[in-house]
């Protein structure tokens, strides 16, 4: 038998531990969460880089934490930016060595987006529409990984008179294989707009400047503990000495047609309706000339023609060229600490080298830096609790 008295003592001195515990562990979660609401109000971010990419990051970021200051320098802004040449039609590629898990997690999180600013009525604004897209190859080609993030898709072998083909004579008699599906084409020049008037709105600063090399980050008096997001594609060569990037150079022609409702695309060329516009493309080149070629130009037109005959009369709105950022190993999307010589470190979250998949990619790949950016606020907070 146990003595009452003793049990009674046992009883008190146990809740005594108990609540001394319990007031310890609430104690330091308040903690916790008193740094790192701390952080999270005092947060600074500086986006370097003004495309598709940098504004969908600045986006994200300036929601997520609405009371952080946001700088974006970039030595161009709309509509003078690479992604501002290209068609939007989703579909990544140009991604060699990034992993399949990685893209198409980052690829239906933003066919996801892109469907809901559809639905939310937004599409007109944003340049958004649905489009039915035809893809015709000479061989036998796998079906691509995201085959069933686009809607319906279909593939069929057939000859090219089921596609009206004859005046393609490359086509003819000749065993193809066509992928069939809808998705979405999201004009970057007008959701980039609207992404600019959404950033002025909230007080995001804009600042024109092109970096050469890491030495220009430190002379702009980043404040101290500020996140830097590294979007500058291609520049991130000289900026971060990143030597596995390389340009892809495409080139289009832009013409008014009312006349082209769906896009084709074959291994020669393609036709993308925009809602203003019908981009007509387009070269895969590694070099890095900006200047328009006058005989890509001539087989770009050909090539359209022989598909779209009625193109010939279109009016030409403007040629254009843009430089993909690709990278031999694929997109990078990490976060690394840099020291500066003023004795700052700084957090350098890298998101770059996303080739011909920008557009197709941007919304996502912002969802994965804004949860870098939690990860690293988590860390020091702990940090800081230790101390």
């Amino acid at each position: 038998m146990y003595d009452s008295g003793d049990s009674k003592a046992s009883i008190a001195q146990s809740f005594i531990w108990y609540f001394d515990t319990t007031v310890t562990v609430l104690s330091t979660i308040s903690r916790i969460e008193r740094i790192t609401v701390m952080a999270a109000e005092q947060l600074h971010f500086v986006i370097l880089g003004a495309g598709i990419n940098g504004l969908s990051c600045a986006v994200r970021l300036s929601h997520e934490y609405p009371r952080s200051t946001v700088h974006i320098i970039s030595e161009h802004f709309s509509p003078n930016t690479t992604s501002d040449v290209a068609a939007g039609l989703w579909g990544p590629y140009c991604l060699k060595g990034t992993s399949e898990y990685e893209c198409r997690s980052w690829a239906q999180e933003t066919h996801n987006y892109f469907l809901q600013l559809w639905q939310d009525g937004y599409a007109d604004k944003c340049g958004i529409c649905l489009v039915p897209v035809i893809e015709l190859f000479h061989r036998d080609t796998s079906s691509p990984w995201w085959r069933n993030i686009v809607f319906g898709f279909q593939e069929m072998y057939l000859s090219s008179d089921d596609f009206d083909l004859a005046h393609q004579t490359n086509y003819r008699n000749s065993k193809s294989v066509a992928f069939m599906y809808t998705t979405f084409t999201c004009e970057p020049s007008k959701i980039m707009k609207c992404y600019i008037d959404t950033l002025s709105n909230r007080n995001v600063k804009f600042y024109q400047k092109r970096l050469q090399s890491i030495n220009c980050l430190e002379m702009l008096n980043i404040q101290a503990n500020a996140i830097i997001v590294n979007c500058l594609g291609l520049n991130s060569q000289h900026v971060f000495n990143d030597l596995e990037l390389f340009p892809v150079r495409g080139q289009v022609q832009k013409v008014k047609s009312s006349s082209v409702f769906h896009s084709f695309a074959n291994e020669s060329c393609y036709i993308i309706p925009n809602t203003d516009t019908v981009v007509l493309g387009g070269t895969k080149q590694k070099i890095d000339s900006l200047r328009i070629d006058p005989n890509d130009r001539y087989y770009i037109r050909a090539n359209c023609f022989a598909i779209q005959p009625r193109l010939k009369n279109a009016a030409i709105v403007m040629d254009c060229v843009g430089l993909r950022p690709a990278r031999s190993s694929g997109v990078r999307l990490e976060i690394e600490i840099i020291s500066f010589d003023n004795g700052q470190n700084h957090a350098v979250i890298h998101n770059y080298g996303h080739g011909g998949a920008g557009i197709s990619l941007a919304w996502g790949c912002a969802g994965t830096v804004t949860r870098l950016v939690q990860q690293y606020i988590g860390e020091t907070s702990i940090t800081r609790l230790k101390l």
